[in-house]
């Protein structure tokens, strides 16, 4: 653990050595918004060269998929805050591998009894977001999957509210005034009520603070099949599975 501290001191001290270089140029230009940057740049060295690993065996920091900015500060993987940081790009806790890793929010997925039935990863790309969802104990056929305008509230999967539909337009994939943001293909469950699929929330995002941004939302699984056309949520019936995703 010492060795691991002073290599992140040496790493430290040399990105701050380039920061202060970089800022002296600038210093002439703009003292005021100098300085203000001086204060910054210093505050997160600190936090770099002090974070420290939090964990324990029962992983108590945060659960799977929780963005870092509601964990404690100074958690395990500076890495990922180094890179992130800079760019503002999110940050979340992976429970399985015990570290961050940088924008992959992992929605835990329950049914209505509370239980936990499964996750979905999910990952930015070009105008969508990439959904890979592994669940089981569902009934074996289609079921409908949306992304939801609120999170969940307890058990409640009413509270999700409706489908997350920020540009106002119908319902499926399949109609011609369609489709909402949170539309996506039915989940295809096997005969054993497991599923492992993938699929893209089409121009949705996982950018902060944007109106098709999914963070914040849920994602619900529905116990029939969307027809993919019918207002406001292609007959798929009650909602039987659903988690929250991380803001």
């Amino acid at each position: 653990m010492k060795k691991k501290t002073n290599k992140l001191k040496y790493m430290a001290g040399a990105f701050l050595a380039g920061a202060l270089l970089i800022i002296g140029i600038l210093t002439a230009a703009n003292p005021e918004g100098t300085l203000s940057a001086i204060k910054h740049t210093t505050s997160k060295i600190s936090d770099y060269v002090n974070s420290k690993n939090n964990s324990t065996a029962d992983g108590p920091l945060a659960k799977q998929g929780t963005a870092t900015s509601d964990m404690p500060a100074n958690s395990n993987d500076v890495s990922a805050r180094m890179v992130s940081d800079p760019v503002n790009q999110p940050v979340y806790w992976d429970e399985g591998s015990r570290k961050e890793s940088p924008g992959h929010p992992v929605v835990k997925l329950y049914n209505a009894a509370g239980e936990p039935v499964g996750f979905a990863t999910l990952e930015q790309i070009d105008d969508g977001v990439r959904v890979k969802i592994t669940a089981s104990g569902l009934t074996p056929g289609k079921h409908g999957f949306h992304v939801h305008e609120n999170a969940i509230q307890g058990t409640d999967f009413k509270s999700a509210g409706a489908h997350f539909n920020p540009t106002h337009k119908h319902h499926g994939l399949e109609n011609p005034q369609g489709s909402h943001v949170g539309d996506m293909p039915n989940l295809v469950v096997g005969a054993d009520g497991t599923v492992e699929a993938e699929t893209i929330i089409q121009h949705g995002t996982l950018e902060k603070g944007q109106p098709n941004s999914v963070l914040g939302r849920s994602l619900i699984i529905h116990a029939g099949e969307d027809d993919n056309v019918t207002d406001p949520a292609g007959n798929s019936g009650d909602r039987v599975a659903g988690g929250n995703i991380p803001e």
